[in-house]
């Protein structure tokens, strides 16, 4: 229609519309001449011609005023969605997808496209459930119950693409025309960066900053996590704490930036120890450490705890101010339970620092077992 449209204003076009009409109006009034006098009138031909010819002009004047005006709302509209379509394709790493009412794809931005890894001729026509599979499904699913009218929904879900997981935070919105419901927008941008930065500056806060295991925070988080989950589980759970012998004479006679040094070799010696995924090795405070070994029973606990006092000894880290060696040694305390509903985790705790502080009424250098 666009191309007969341009083709009407050109002269070819226009003279060949004059020329059809002017013949077929002196058909016609040849024929009513004939049948109303017998004979063909040269007034009516005149007359017919130019009437003719004036109304063949003011009606292509007025055609070719339409088609003008034609012409300027579809470049308008052309224009329009041109700018519409560079913004979209242009909104870097912003996800978006059109959706008509039935949640079918409309639109697919670039970002879409690459993120879903289909094309938006593909997709169009499908839902939106058909083209994403496990967890994000359901979180696909559960937008699309949750959208409320004049509320969106805003959830989570991630891809991977480009070799790396990326972190999408989206939310559902209607898309109301004249007030009635005509689709829903689903714009979802690209948080991994933020992401990631937030799980740094998490991982900072739970991390000791001299020696780079977990802090006491974290030992607090983790521990009574792993205890609960021992509950659920039915589980046995053990506690290692580790005392430095005699570490304030050390420090006296060797000074705080060697202290330092030392707290940092047992600290690796406890994280080169306990590797096991799940374990975790923390500095508790001060010249103490700690260690929480989930689904560890008493007796694969007790080989480890061993280990680190043996490890540390090994080190031969010179200590002429201890009474019981002249390296640095450690006390070691350990308490295993299979916690019940009901029990708290402050009971491991406790008996592990019990055993802690009879290795050291013992003599020190040494492992000790709460029995409870």
């Amino acid at each position: 229609m666009k191309n007969w449209l341009i083709q009407l204003r050109a002269g070819r076009l226009i003279v060949a519309t004059v020329t059809f009409s002017v013949l077929l109006a002196e058909t016609i009034v040849i024929a009513f001449s004939l049948w109303l006098h017998g004979e063909i009138r040269p007034d009516y031909l005149i007359t017919g011609f130019i009437t003719t010819v004036i109304v063949s002009f003011i009606v292509v004047v007025i055609i070719q005023s339409i088609v003008r005006a034609l012409q300027r709302t579809d470049e308008q509209l052309l224009e329009r969605t041109l700018y519409l379509d560079s913004i979209l394709q242009s909104t870097g790493d912003t996800l978006i997808i059109a959706l008509d009412t039935a949640f079918r794809v409309k639109y697919l931005n670039t970002m879409a496209e690459q993120v879903l890894d289909i094309s938006a001729r593909k997709a169009h026509g499908h839902r939106i459930t058909e083209l994403v599979d496990g967890v994000r499904r359901e979180h696909f699913e559960q937008a699309m119950r949750a959208v409320k009218p004049g509320r969106g929904y805003s959830f989570q879900f991630s891809y991977d693409f480009d070799e790396a997981t990326h972190y999408f935070e989206a939310t559902l919105t209607e898309i109301l025309h004249h007030g009635q419901l005509a689709g829903f927008l689903l714009v979802a941008h690209d948080a991994t960066d933020r992401k990631l930065l937030e799980e740094t500056l998490r991982d900072l806060s739970y991390q000791d900053g001299l020696t780079g295991i977990a802090n006491r925070r974290r030992f607090d988080e983790k521990l009574e996590q792993e205890w609960r989950r021992a509950v659920r589980e039915n589980q046995p759970i053990s506690l290692i704490m580790v005392d430095i012998d005699f570490f304030k004479n050390y420090n006296d006679l060797y000074g705080h930036p060697a202290g330092d040094d030392c707290l940092k070799k047992i600290a690796h010696v406890l994280s080169e120890t306990i590797a096991r995924p799940g374990d975790i090795a923390a500095r508790y405070g001060g010249e103490e450490f700690a260690a929480i070994l989930p689904n560890t029973a008493l007796l694969g606990a007790e080989k480890l705890a061993e280990q680190i006092r043996a490890h540390v000894e090994g080190l031969e880290l010179p200590h002429a101010n201890s009474a019981v060696s002249p390296w640095v040694t450690v006390s070691v305390g350990l308490a295993t339970r299979v916690p019940t509903n009901g029990d708290d985790y402050t009971l491991l705790l406790e008996g592990a620092d019990r055993a802690l502080y009879k290795a050291k009424q013992q003599g020190r250098n040494r492992l000790v077992i709460d029995h409870h």
